[in-house]
């Protein structure tokens, strides 16, 4: 059983690895909401960001909303 274990957590640690070494394509420096516009700031174009954190945060709200009714 210590070994099953084991190899389970080579198995996470390398995707981890993986994970981290792949490079982050560069985001955008204002909001890809067509009716927002609003600047994106450094730390999250840096990271990807596609949207500002008035319309991420409504689009994470959005889906957890939708996703409570998909469960079945």
């Amino acid at each position: 059983m210590d070994a099953v274990q084991q190899l389970a957590a080579d198995h996470v640690d390398d995707a981890l690895k993986r994970h981290r070494s792949r490079p982050v394509a560069a985001g955008r420096t204002t909001c890809a909401n067509l009716d927002c516009g609003e600047p994106i700031a450094p730390t999250r174009t840096a990271l990807g960001a596609q949207l500002c954190l008035a319309c991420q945060k409504a689009d994470e709200a959005q889906a957890a909303h939708f996703n409570r009714w998909r469960r079945g």
